[in-house]
């Protein structure tokens, strides 16, 4: 088996979305005075490479702590869309290969300007009627190497919604998806558990030879 990490690490000085507080990352035990080490996490739960839950935007869908965790797992096709151009849209059509895939992995290699305010710009993305469409195929969730499924100037979130009302998760922010790019592979993003959960932190990872 192959294993690839697909998650950016936590920093202090990790990108955000604008507005966003920045995560602390302080001493709260040290090996001098408790004999062990122990850090103290203080960050947003949209931080990083991180799962958007159906209730990040609806009242009426569930939250990460209520979704099984084989929502959180499974087979995944990686879309190879490096090339656009800035703004770009990926149409219905280069999705349908995703069909029999518990997820689709879209790879723009928008993730090469992570850390810098470029991250932030006119990044691809999918269309609307693309998202529908691998809605409609089955998937239990998204995934993108990009700040978001919407662009930057979006105002009513609308690709969020059409996954939101069908209750699929969103992960944003992978990197490292070039290295597999146009493969079907087994996929996990496991969030951290905690209540109420409008989105959470993931440990993403692809893992070539298990299916």
């Amino acid at each position: 088996m192959i294993f690839h990490d697909l998650t950016h690490t936590i920093t202090e000085d990790i990108l955000v979305w604008p507005g966003t507080e920045p995560p602390e990352l302080s001493e709260g035990s040290t090996f001098e005075r408790d004999g062990f080490r122990e850090t103290r996490l203080e960050l947003f739960s949209h931080v990083g490479t991180h799962m958007d839950a159906p209730a990040h935007m609806r009242r009426d869908r569930p939250e990460l702590d209520e979704l099984p965790v084989g929502s959180f797992a499974g087979s995944a096709w990686v879309l190879d869309a490096r090339g656009l151009p800035e703004g770009g849209e990926i149409g219905p059509e280069a999705v349908e290969p995703i069909a029999g895939s518990d997820f689709l992995l879209v790879c723009t290699g928008w993730d090469e300007n992570w850390n810098t305010e470029r991250y932030f710009g006119n990044y691809p993305v999918l269309s609307k009627a693309a998202v529908r469409r691998a809605a409609e195929l089955g998937v239990k969730g998204i995934g993108l190497d990009t700040m978001g499924i919407d662009p930057m100037d979006a105002l009513d979130f609308p690709r969020h919604h059409i996954m939101f009302e069908r209750s699929l998760v969103i992960i944003e922010n992978l990197c490292g998806l070039g290295e597999i790019a146009g493969k079907r592979l087994f996929f996990a993003a496991l969030p951290i558990k905690y209540k109420n959960a409008d989105g959470a932190p993931v440990r993403a990872v692809g893992i070539e030879g298990l299916i």
